[in-house]
């Protein structure tokens, strides 16, 4: 009861409250908006501003950094599995920054798709398709709550292990700090290092969730549309005028979910092709972390991590065959329709329509990667490769010895 009171659209509507398809992305965009890339609100100018600055500079901007720095002054001194820990997340804190920045540069597309989704909800006049709606809203927000439970979860158990065994998570390259020197300076650079991955895992949830949120939505409402083209012409009483009338006014759904599409594909495209570029290859080092280096607690952590990272693609791949599927259904919808019997201007409209309709919703990643489980799976594949060449090579080998000459030194 205390969840449902914080976070009311966690849980699904009473079917007789009106429609509300933009509660499916209330708490991401609160998320967003703490993410520090939305217009300052005047009230609260200065703060905004502050923590906007405070929050990109650890987690957008300087972190990338820190983690190539620390690489170029201290790499003789990283044990194997600390250096591929923090080399895993380096390739993925790199990704996050630049779909950051791509989120930023775009965000109000997000509000287009909120004032697009005004237009479809005028269109849910029965119980039964507002409780469509209503279950779509609540299982985004579930879902969107899920990935912030795993990726936190990454951040504080790679918090935990690295200062059980008495270092900081990353050795990360501060100015003014070695954590060699004392435990204050320990504490300190765990604490910085520990509220940057905790601020970029709270951008990456964004900046990876808002496609499944969004398309969860838009399929609650393609389902209800396919109803909607399967009744046409069902009504006996109607004149031609009035079936023609709503056939045209179906083509405008089509085309305000066509609309829909477009507002957030810029956006889609940016985030999905950096993510797909890195996702191997970050999947690869942590396999290679898990099976020849890391111990009980590091190997927890790099699995949470893993799940994170294939958070980050699988889900929204999954639902871009669902929609090619719901595409296929909204076809077959209005084929099923009642039309045979009809006029020859009815028939004409809804040939064009029905050739519209055959063309499937897709998503591309800079027009290079068609988004689909199929690539999904491709790029995912890749971090196998990467596992084969390092075991072939011996290359866990050479770091294991070069890792202990170091700690001999030491």
């Amino acid at each position: 009861m205390v969840l449902r009171r914080i976070f009311p659209a966690m849980y699904t509507a009473k079917d007789s409250e009106p429609a509300n398809s933009k509660n499916g992305t209330l708490y991401l965009l609160r998320c967003v908006f703490f993410m520090g890339v939305r217009k300052p609100p005047k009230r609260f100018f200065l703060a905004y501003c502050l923590w906007s600055f405070a929050l990109n500079l650890c987690s957008t901007f300087y972190q990338p950094i820190g983690f190539m720095t620390g690489y170029v002054i201290h790499l003789s001194e990283f044990s194997p599995g600390e250096f591929l820990t923090s080399l895993q997340v380096a390739f993925n804190a790199w990704s996050c920054s630049t779909k950051v920045l791509i989120v930023w540069y775009l965000v109000n597309r997000f509000d287009d798709a909120n004032d697009i989704l005004d237009e479809m909800d005028k269109r849910i006049t029965q119980d039964s398709e507002r409780k469509r709606i209503h279950e779509a809203c609540s299982l985004s927000n579930r879902i969107f709550f899920f990935f912030m439970s795993v990726y936190m979860m990454y951040a504080t158990n790679t918090f935990l292990s690295a200062i059980f065994i008495g270092r900081p998570p990353y050795q990360n390259y501060y100015p003014f700090l070695d954590w060699r020197s004392s435990k204050w300076h320990l504490a300190l650079q765990a604490g910085l290092e520990y509220f940057a991955m905790c601020g970029a895992c709270f951008q990456d949830v964004c900046v990876d969730c808002y496609p499944v949120n969004y398309i969860l939505v838009l399929r609650a409402h393609m389902q209800i549309f396919a109803e909607r083209l399967r009744q046409l012409g069902s009504d006996p009483h109607e004149s031609e005028k009035e079936r023609y009338e709503k056939l045209v006014q179906c083509i405008q759904d089509h085309k305000t979910i066509l609309r829909f599409c477009d507002s957030l594909r810029p956006v889609i495209s940016g985030t999905i092709f950096v993510q797909f570029l890195v996702v191997g290859l970050v999947l690869g080092f942590t396999l290679i972390n898990i099976v020849m280096f890391a111990n009980l607690a590091s190997a927890i952590a790099a699995l949470s991590f893993m799940s994170a990272v294939l958070l980050e693609t699988t889900p929204f791949c999954i639902l871009c065959n669902y929609l090619t599927e719901d595409c296929n259904q909204l076809a077959d919808a209005l084929f099923e329709s009642n039309w045979i019997d009809y006029s020859k201007r009815y028939k004409n409209a809804l040939r064009h329509f029905l050739h519209n309709l055959q063309q499937p919703i897709t998503f591309m990643a800079m027009n290079v990667f068609t988004i689909s489980v199929g690539t999904n799976i491709s790029v995912t594949k890749f971090s196998f490769s990467v596992f084969t060449l390092v075991k072939q090579m011996n290359i866990a080998e050479k770091l294991s010895k070069t890792g202990e000459e170091g700690e001999n030194l030491y």
